[in-house]
């Protein structure tokens, strides 16, 4: 691995260095809690004549040995960045006058896009403005020469992108809390190394980022992968899809079209140099049309770019089905699934499996008997709250699961009516009695009699 270096910095040689946030990094996301607790850890310690902080991984383009740039840290470097500037104005303040050794980091002259990041910043700023003001001037000049000089980072710099995103994801695989999104995006950005650019790596985490903390209404990360796509990929498996975490990740995990020799990756292969061939044809430039690889919600995962494209197409069919002005079932879903108790945990849980297996007969038939279909899944879906007096997860979970379930029902199928086709038992009774609108759909529909 291409380590330039591996040192222990104080926090005050650190945060001197030339630091740059690139615009590949998420949100400054920390709120007060945690700022609470790093500050509270750093008073805790301050007896003792040193206090590592934690790990800082850096990477140094070749072309720019002058900065640094920030690949994993930067919460904890930025609400450091706070505390020592606060500290120091704080005391600057108290002397009544300008304090010429008053505290100076690049980091406190980023120019910062996301709003996100801009609150997050001004309100932990006032949060720990709020905790110093509470220590004597004496214990506020302590605290800080603390910080600045007995605080310290393992700090590793590397002189390869790629290199450096491995070793982040292999720091954060050993324990350290991480979304799994977060390791999905290391994992793939490094297999896109050998037949990408860095822009247009940059270009694939900034719309990354956008996703994990939407600035509009659409889906984030956290919802289109952990609450629809992981649920259906493993579902029509029959496996378990009760929580997505760092632990099954390989659900997202599949092969490189570069790398692989397999047989079965020849097809994937053909298809996406059809694609490219498509596209770079200079006819394009007339008819102004461009093909984008067709997705298929439980093909195997090809790494890279096309993982990026696979997230953001189905960001995208979910908006084009339910959220668009324009969405086909835009009516239908709120005619199903918002009646008087829909806001309960376990009815929440049934509309989940229920826009789950919509979106898997979209995916496969797209508008072709589209309305018919959605009835289907309703009734399928909904049976579960009629016939249950409680519905936690794993009833959902079973019901998706079966081998003569909906889910493997449209996975076998080759055409719409094999799907359409698929049978209901009618129920005797509803066991369920506070869901009137749910149970009149089903009599309406004539799948229950009482």
């Amino acid at each position: 691995m291409a380590i330039i270096s591996k040192q222990v910095l104080s926090v005050e040689n650190l945060l001197s260095e030339k630091l740059v946030i690139p615009t590949y990094q998420r949100p400054y996301k920390w709120r007060t809690k945690h700022v609470n607790q790093l500050l509270d850890d750093i008073i805790n310690h301050k007896a003792k004549s040193c206090y590592r902080l934690g790990t800082v991984v850096l990477y140094q383009d070749e072309t720019k040995k002058t900065e640094s740039a920030i690949v994993d840290g930067q919460q904890r470097l930025l609400t450091l960045t706070l505390l020592c500037s606060v500290l120091s104005s704080t005391l600057s303040d108290n002397k009544k006058s300008d304090n010429k050794n008053k505290f100076k980091s690049a980091l406190l002259t980023h120019h910062f896009e996301s709003r996100i990041s801009i609150n997050n910043l001004q309100h932990n700023a006032k949060v720990l403005e709020n905790r110093i003001k509470q220590l004597a001037e004496n214990e506020q000049r302590t605290l800080l020469e603390f910080v600045f000089n007995q605080c310290e980072l393992i700090v590793v710099t590397l002189d390869n992108l790629s290199e450096a995103f491995q070793f982040f994801d292999s720091q954060n695989a050993r324990g350290k809390a991480l979304a799994p999104y977060d390791l999905l995006k290391a994992y793939h950005l490094r297999e896109m190394m050998q037949n990408s650019n860095e822009k247009e790596r940059l270009t694939y985490v900034e719309a990354w980022e956008q996703g994990v903390n939407p600035d509009n209404k659409m889906l984030s990360l956290h919802t289109i992968m952990g609450d629809f796509l992981f649920r259906m990929r493993r579902w029509i498996d029959g496996d378990n899809g009760v929580q997505f975490s760092r632990h099954n990740i390989e659900v997202f995990k599949g092969v490189n079209l570069d790398t692989s020799t397999y047989n079965y990756v020849e097809s994937m292969l053909a298809l996406d140099c059809a694609i490219a061939s498509y596209n770079a044809d200079p006819v394009r430039e007339w008819d102004k049309q461009r093909r984008h690889y067709p997705f298929q919600v439980n093909q195997i995962m090809i790494n890279g770019k096309h993982f990026f494209d696979y997230i953001q197409h189905y960001i995208a069919l979910y908006e084009q089905l339910f959220n668009a002005a324009n969405a086909p079932l835009s009516a239908l879903l709120k005619d199903y699934t918002q009646y008087d108790g829909s806001h309960r945990k376990g009815d929440r849980y049934v509309k989940n499996l229920f826009i789950c297996v919509v979106m898997y007969y979209y995916d496969k038939f797209g508008n072709i008997e589209l309305t018919k279909a959605v009835e289907l899944c309703f009734l399928w879906s909904y049976q579960l709250r009629l016939s249950l007096q409680k519905i936690g997860f794993e009833s959902v979970d079973n019901h998706a699961r079966l081998s003569s379930g909906l889910f493997k029902a449209i996975n076998k199928a080759v055409h719409p009516q094999q799907v359409l086709s698929y049978h209901i038992p009618a129920m005797n009774s509803a066991r369920f009695k506070n869901a009137e609108s749910v149970k009149d759909k089903f009599i309406t529909l004539g799948y229950l009699h009482e």
